[in-house]
C-alpha cells in the first residue's frame, strides 16, 4: 500500500465548512459505489478522490482518515435511500408494510448497490464500534418511528393494545431486512404472499400489491 495514499495529514474540523457540502457529497457518493465494488477493505482514498473527480487532498481536508469517510459515505447512503421521512409519514403498519413492499421491489429490479453496500457494512461493522453504533442508531430511529405507527393502530383498534408496540416494530422492520436477503439468495421467493401474510397475522386489511 503507498503510504501517501492513505495517511495524509487531516485537518481539523473547522475547516470544513457549509460551502464544502458539495465536495463531502461527492466523496461519499464515490466511496460507498467502491465499497459495492471492491468491498470495504479494499477501498483506497486515491480510488475514492479518482472516482469523485477530486484531488486526493479532499479526502483528508473533509474526514478524519478513510475509516470515518467509509463510515460517514455509507450511513449516507442509507439515510438517502430510505429516507426517515418517509417511515415517519406512516399512517399505520398496512402503509408501511405497503412501503416495504415498495422498497424491496425496487431494490430487486435494479442493480442492487445497495444492498452489496448494506452487506459490507454488517460486515465492517463486527470490526468497527463506530460504525455498529452509527447503524444502530439509524435503526433504533427508524424502529422508533413504527412503533408511533403501531400505536396508533392500536388506538384504533386495528392490532389489538395487549401487543407489545416495539416488538410488532422489530418484527416489521426486521422481515424488510429478512425478505430482501432471502429474494436475493432465492430468486423464487414470493415477496408479496409473504407480506400479506404478515398481514394475515396482525389482523390488517389486504394491501395494495406493487
Amino acid at each position: 500500500m503507498n503510504k501517501s495514499d492513505e495517511q495524509e495529514p487531516v485537518r481539523d474540523a473547522p475547516g470544513r465548512g457549509p460551502g464544502s457540502r458539495a465536495t463531502r457529497e461527492k466523496l461519499m457518493a464515490a466511496a460507498a459505489e467502491l465499497i459495492s465494488e471492491v468491498g470495504w477493505g479494499r477501498v483506497t482514498t486515491r480510488a475514492v478522490a479518482e472516482r469523485a473527480g477530486l484531488p486526493l487532498g479532499s479526502v483528508s481536508y473533509h474526514f478524519r482518515g478513510k475509516q470515518e469517510l467509509l463510515v460517514e459515505a455509507c450511513t449516507n447512503a442509507f439515510s438517502d435511500a430510505v429516507p426517515f421521512e418517509d417511515f415517519a409519514a406512516v399512517a399505520g403498519v398496512s402503509d408501511l408494510i405497503d412501503l416495504i413492499g415498495a422498497q424491496l421491489g425496487h431494490e430487486l429490479e435494479t442493480t442492487p448497490t445497495l444492498t452489496r453496500l448494506m452487506f459490507e457494512a454488517m460486515r465492517e461493522a463486527e470490526r468497527d464500534e463506530m460504525l455498529r453504533e452509527r447503524l444502530g442508531t439509524m435503526i433504533n430511529g427508524y424502529r422508533q418511528a413504527v412503533v408511533q405507527a403501531v400505536r396508533a393502530d392500536q388506538q384504533q383498534h386495528v392490532i389489538p393494545a395487549t401487543v407489545s408496540a416495539e416488538g410488532v416494530a422489530t418484527l416489521v422492520t426486521a422481515l424488510g431486512d429478512g425478505l430482501l436477503l432471502h429474494a436475493l439468495l432465492d430468486p423464487g421467493t414470493r415477496v408479496t404472499d409473504t407480506l400479506d401474510a404478515l398481514r394475515t397475522l396482525l389482523g390488517l386489511p389486504s394491501g395494495s400489491r406493487p
